[in-house]
């Protein structure tokens, strides 16, 4: 039988235990250095979402055509080489307000030597403006969390209190080119797509609203599809979106998307609130046009019979414009 010394043995379990600690950082630190996904899905996406979940690809025919990325799901995302440039708010739907989401592309030589020195991940990241709001918060809370006043508080403390409260991820995508692959996580399905037409919706969502991907200005109002869904509010397949009678691109007269002074509201059938509509609209259950700007044009004609769709006394003499209409009624008039 052999015996072991009792002081030898202890020495030697120690030294094992210390070995294997440290070879333990090691691996953890190699892991963070080289992909990191489940530290990075602790630090962006909600405690329910930090579980392992299956892998979806959405290639670069699925991202000319127009597609959707699912949530909670890891998502690698192909950008066809047919795209010169596409900002990340076009391509992911400019949901990033309302929906986080984080993700980062690979550079399109993963081999390449700069890369291969690189701390962290192989490529640059890209957070949504919800997600950058979320950590902006999360930040400003723990500031609140970690600070308080000591005695005789040093320099060093107060170093240590802002690096354990300072993010070490950056937004750093905002345009997208040809040829790269991102991984993207969600927590809410987004639309992902070219934009065929550069009307500033995707082709996921111009599919959704039923426009053309080939035509920017689909109804022909005078206004680019993205701007009727984004800014103005209006339909992109409507050339009369309040159905005023006024096609949308005359009321919106610069075509900006934006209701501006001197304009009417292209989704508001009586911008001035006066009772009358912008342009011709059928009324007693329709057996009578009536309305303010009678032409149609986007102008108001004094001496025409017109009323001025901006104003609800349009000729300032204290009496409203509908009123007048039900004086010009009730006098048998017929051109009210």
């Amino acid at each position: 039988m052999v015996s072991l010394n009792t002081h030898t043995t202890r020495k030697v379990l120690q030294r094992a235990t210390m070995t294997l600690g440290a070879l333990s950082l090691v691996l953890v630190a190699y892991g963070f250095s080289r992909g990191g996904f489940e530290s990075m899905e602790g630090r962006l996406l909600p405690k329910h979402q930090m579980h392992r979940s299956e892998w979806v690809t959405i290639t670069a025919a699925k991202v000319l055509s127009g597609s959707t990325i699912p949530a909670e799901r890891e998502v690698m995302v192909h950008i066809p080489e047919e795209i010169t440039r596409i900002t990340r708010k076009v391509l992911f739907g400019r949901k990033g307000d309302t929906v986080r989401y984080w993700g980062y592309c690979f550079p399109q030589n993963i081999h390449d030597s700069s890369n291969n020195v690189r701390r962290g991940f192989p490529g640059d990241l890209f957070l949504s403006e919800a997600e950058r709001e979320f950590r902006r918060q999360e930040l400003i809370a723990q500031r609140r969390r970690t600070f308080s006043v000591f005695e005789n508080l040093t320099a060093q403390d107060l170093n240590e209190t802002r690096n354990r409260t300072q993010s070490r991820i950056r937004h750093q995508v905002e345009i997208f080119t040809g040829g790269n692959t991102c991984f993207v996580m969600t927590e809410k399905s987004i639309p992902v797509g070219a934009d065929t037409d550069g009307d500033g919706l995707n082709n996921a969502l111009e599919r959704g609203y039923g426009s053309d991907n080939k035509n920017p200005d689909t109804d022909g109002d005078g206004i680019l599809d993205g701007l009727e869904v984004f800014r103005m509010g209006s339909h992109p397949t409507k050339r009369d979106s309040d159905g005023d009678g006024i096609i949308d691109g005359i009321e919106d007269a610069n075509r900006n998307g934006r209701f501006e002074p001197g304009e009417t509201n292209p989704t508001q059938w009586d911008t001035d609130r006066d009772g009358l509509c912008d342009g011709l609209c059928k009324v007693n259950k329709g057996q009578d046009l009536r309305g303010e700007d009678k032409n149609l044009n986007g102008e108001y004609e004094p001496g025409s019979g017109e009323y001025n769709p901006r104003k609800v006394d349009s000729d300032g003499d204290g009496v409203l414009d509908e009123h007048e209409v039900f004086l010009c009624v009730l006098g048998g008039g017929d051109d009210c």
